[in-house]
């Protein structure tokens, strides 16, 4: 750390510092050498569920956000002040994340990070808009964040029409000829076929769709399988997305079959058994997928006695970053932070450089591609070189 200041005359200098009690933390270091004494404290808020179905979740949020504290006060703090969080609950509808946020707020934090239900995080991040107060958003969706076009906030979730250009990138590289691309006639799943369908037709590949709650799925996977299309996307649910395959594969189809993030976890599995074998995944990266995370899963269960989940890892990251941009500024003045976020420098998260576009979605995505092996999910590609 580049210590600032002039040398002071030792005759003035001595006998104030003592009477202030700050010669520890001008030195940087205890008498016997130890870690440095920090002056002062930077606090940073944390919005999370901490009750309910979503609970579990949340306290890994929580944790993860409290890793990346005690490290940063292990390495000295943050502009040589000790870093702390203080914890909301912003539950999972926009009134609990309205009143969560405005907690955070009222206690002056210098930034937020957190927000894993949607309607909450978009109610959070129009409560901290009048403060200006950064808010770094972990675990929601990007979309309806952005949306809300509130300058302080930056999702780092991915976007929908990003994981629509990670599965046709895949699709690429896999020399597909011919696309299927179904869903299940959700809002959601519907907006991923159709950004999908119209990217691959701008490719130049042939490409059908189909929407379906619910059909005869041995019909339906042998009108795939007659099309003599070599890659299907599922972008519905999970469940009916490994029955999909399971069709798929019963009636003879033997090309490439893809599920959507919807579909990243056990029901998929259950419900496709052994057809789920080698099948392909677009999903936002974790850190059971990724190779560079392990040294730090290793720490998180060394404090915490558990595995952690992605959304530990994004907090982790979230509060790495908002620590980053505040000595970038040199200040925690909540315009000076949000103004340096968009900047960071040489700052990398687990799955590469963060960057933020103009709209505040992130300019690298973090989708991967997984795929089934063993019947777990392994990480396949992480779609990028940096």
């Amino acid at each position: 750390m580049r210590r600032r200041g002039a040398v002071r005359s030792v005759a003035l200098g001595a006998a104030a510092l003592m009477v202030s009690g700050l010669v520890g933390a001008c030195s940087g270091s205890d008498e016997g050498g130890g870690a440095p004494k920090l002056r002062g404290e930077i606090t940073f808020g944390v919005l999370a569920p901490l009750s309910g179905d979503m609970a579990e979740r949340g306290q890994d949020l929580v944790d993860g956000a409290q890793l990346a504290v005690a490290e940063l006060n292990d390495q000295g703090g943050v502009l040589g002040r000790q870093v702390k969080v203080v914890v909301e609950d912003g539950g999972c509808t926009p009134a609990t994340g309205e009143q969560g946020a405005t907690g955070l707020a009222a206690k002056k934090v210098v930034g937020v990070v957190g927000g894993l239900c949607e309607d909450a995080a978009v109610a959070a991040a129009k409560a901290v808009a009048a403060a200006g107060t950064p808010f770094l958003v972990t675990s929601a969706r990007a979309d309806r964040v952005i949306e809300a076009g509130v300058p302080s906030v930056f999702p780092m979730e991915a976007t929908v029409y990003q994981e629509a250009l990670a599965a046709v990138h895949w699709m690429a590289y896999r020399s597909t000829q011919q696309v299927a691309v179904l869903d299940d006639g959700s809002p959601a799943s519907q907006r991923l076929s159709g950004l999908v369908t119209d990217r691959v037709k701008a490719d130049g590949l042939p490409v059908s769709r189909q929407s379906t709650d619910g059909p005869d799925l041995a019909k339906l996977a042998g009108t795939v399988t007659a099309s003599k299309a070599d890659f299907v996307y599922w972008t519905g649910a999970a469940g009916p997305g490994g029955r999909l395959v399971s069709a798929l594969r019963q009636a003879g189809y033997t090309g490439h079959f893809m599920a959507s993030s919807e579909s990243d976890g056990p029901e998929f599995l259950q419900a496709a058994g052994g057809a789920a074998e080698d099948a392909f995944l677009t999903t936002a990266a974790g850190p059971k997928l990724l190779p560079t995370a392990a040294e730090w899963t290793a720490r998180f269960k060394d404090r915490y006695r558990r595995d952690p989940g992605r959304d530990a890892m994004q907090a982790y990251d979230a509060l790495r970053a908002l620590a980053q941009a505040v000595r970038q500024a040199g200040d925690t003045a909540p315009s000076k932070v949000v103004d340096n976020i968009p900047r960071l420098e040489d700052f990398t998260t687990f799955t590469g450089v963060l960057r933020f576009a103009a709209d505040h979605s992130m300019t690298y995505d973090n989708y991967v591609i997984a795929q089934v092996r063993g019947g777990t999910f392994t990480l396949a590609s992480k779609l990028r070189t940096d």
